[in-house]
């Protein structure tokens, strides 16, 4: 984590800017999903950076100290607070609109929901917002299930066989109470707060009660970013128009292969923002201690690699680095690491900086 704020401290340097197609010089904003609250502490100054040190960091053109626009987009859930005690940052909190899953029917997919009846569940939801529109809500989906009448209906038809009706809605009465239609603004209507040219977003998760509504909070957000990075049509002009880093720590959790429908419908989104994603200016930060377990077909699509110590042979096999440093990474000291960026250099071996640029407690 020290090493990966000081790379993202550079990306949000006010020098820093982008050409884009329409001849302007634009900023990067960054959005990173934090599961261990650390992230947000890049709004604030490191008090052990001294002066010395900070002289050192200018001559060598590094950007350093606490940067003022970092905002913590904050999950709401019910029974759960986030604390926000370590850092100065300001805190907006969010909600995940149902009208979401229009477009990402895989959110209440679950993971357990098969070929079979996704097709089912596709048809429920195309059914539903028809009659409810964009304001159709969880709990009115919830209740539009339950009524027998449209069961027997799809039965007759052919349509959905009742079994597999009810095996739908078992699955997407499982989505975790409080992830949509929360308390708080939607998602949908903060795209200026959550992408801003120059500006460092945190999407903290470590306060959610359960792994699956951190699942859904971070595929939720991060499939929004990417559909709209990637589309002719997008929603909100800001993230389309802006040079964007989407950051993923413990990206082992949510890329990792599966045999169920929610998982191949994630790793072909990220699949398409890694290889679709350098033409408009999208750029994916992929954090994890076991890369062995990022899918492959994103995976190989990351070009460039920072390795620190791993002692996993499985996992240094897999960041495929020269055998002559593939052979160092198990006995590498804290800082020590190599970067390999094919298409740019040589492997490089390096040692990061000694302390990092903005606080890290």
């Amino acid at each position: 984590t020290h090493g990966s704020k000081n790379v993202l401290r550079q990306y949000l340097d006010a020098e820093r800017t982008y050409p884009m197609d329409d001849g302007r010089e634009a900023r990067m904003a960054v959005v990173q999903f934090d599961p261990q609250d650390e992230y947000a502490q890049m709004h604030d100054d490191n008090p052990d950076l001294d002066d010395a040190f900070a002289r050192r960091l200018e001559r060598e053109g590094v950007a350093h100290g606490g940067h003022d626009d970092t905002v913590a987009l904050v999950p709401t859930s019910r029974n759960a607070t986030y604390p926000g005690e370590g850092h100065r940052a300001e805190q907006v909190p969010f909600t995940i609109p149902f009208s979401l899953v229009r477009d990402m029917p895989w959110l209440v997919a679950g993971s357990s929901l098969n070929d079979n009846q996704y097709p089912a569940l596709l048809t429920l939801i195309n059914r539903f917002f028809r009659d409810y529109g964009d304001s159709g809500t969880y709990e009115q989906f919830l209740s539009y299930l339950d009524d027998p009448a449209l069961q027997e209906e799809l039965h007759e038809s052919g349509r959905v066989h009742e079994a597999t009706f009810d095996a739908v809605k078992r699955r997407v009465r499982g989505v975790p109470g409080g992830v949509f239609d929360g308390d708080a603004k939607p998602i949908t209507e903060l795209d200026h707060t959550l992408v801003r040219p120059g500006g460092l977003t945190v999407v903290p998760t470590y306060h959610l009660p359960t792994s699956r509504q951190k699942e859904m909070y971070v595929l939720a957000v991060s499939a929004f970013l990417i559909d709209d990075k990637l589309s002719n049509d997008p929603d909100s002009d800001r993230i389309k128009e802006t040079p964007l880093l989407v950051g993923m720590d413990e990206a082992h959790n949510f890329l990792a292969e599966g045999d169920n429908v929610q998982s191949r419908k994630v790793i072909e989104k990220f699949t398409e923002a890694a290889k679709q994603g350098r033409k408009e200016r999208l750029g994916l930060f992929l954090i994890t201690q076991d890369p062995q377990d990022v899918a492959e077909p994103v995976f190989k699509q990351i070009n460039t690699k920072i390795v620190l110590n791993l002692g996993d042979e499985d996992a240094i096999s897999s960041v495929n680095i020269p055998s002559n440093l593939a052979g160092k990474v198990p006995y590498m000291e804290k800082g020590q690491m190599v970067v390999y960026s094919p298409d740019n250099s040589e492997p490089v071996e390096l040692t990061g900086l000694p302390k990092c640029v903005t606080r890290h407690d």
